[in-house]
């Protein structure tokens, strides 16, 4: 059975609201069986594991890399995509580990849409071991796409991670893609940065994100 995993840390501009919409959009979209959990510090409203560390904000995900949270077929949706077409197949992706082509720099990776056939546990290993210097680390050293957990991802697993491209077409960037319309090959929309899904009041997003 093909999981599909999200992350809500608290403190931030997520709430269980936002877990809802995505499991909703999943749910409209993935029309075989599937199981949706959350990963997070607060009660949500699907089967939620428990976060352990109280790492802030988008290092909050490395937890995803922890032995036993994942532990079958898992994509990894951030809280702020919207699922607009037929995710079916992704129950066909036969790789360990994919993240997404960045959208504005293709030779880096972006881990707003991540595949696990198999976790590579060393990210959460090497970041437990001192995760607040490699925070400030990453924070000193952050430039454009190089920053928080996906460029500690990019660092910890250079060449041996694949590209989400290669296995699933349909992921689009609405800041690249969306602004004017939907295009029709559109099946997940990643909302990277500014605007945010509660900024967007397109006839699309009210049908989607909901």
């Amino acid at each position: 059975m093909l999981t599909v995993i999200c992350v809500l840390k608290s403190g931030g501009i997520y709430d269980a609201s936002w877990v809802e919409k995505l499991k909703n959009g999943v749910s409209r979209n993935l029309h075989r069986p599937h199981k949706f959990v959350c990963l997070s510090d607060v009660e949500v409203p699907c089967e939620r594991i428990p976060l352990i560390h109280d790492w802030p904000g988008w290092w909050s995900k490395i937890e995803l890399f922890r032995p036993g949270v994942i532990t079958t077929d898992t994509l990894y949706l951030d809280l702020d995509t919207v699922v607009t077409g037929d995710i079916g197949d992704f129950a066909g992706v036969e790789c360990d580990f994919a993240m997404l082509r960045n959208f504005n720099n293709p030779d880096m990776v972006g881990s707003g849409v991540m595949w696990f056939g198999k976790v590579p546990h060393k990210v959460y290993e090497k970041f437990a071991r001192q995760p607040d210097a490699y925070i400030a680390h990453y924070e000193r050293n952050r430039n454009g796409t190089y920053v928080g957990d996906q460029a500690f991802i990019s660092d910890t697993l250079g060449a041996d991670i694949e590209r989400l491209d290669g296995y699933f077409d349909g992921i689009r960037s609405y800041k690249v893609h969306c602004r004017k319309f939907l295009p029709e090959d559109a099946r997940i929309v990643c909302f990277h940065g500014n605007p945010r899904p509660t900024e967007v009041a397109t006839p699309w997003m009210q049908q989607h994100w909901s």
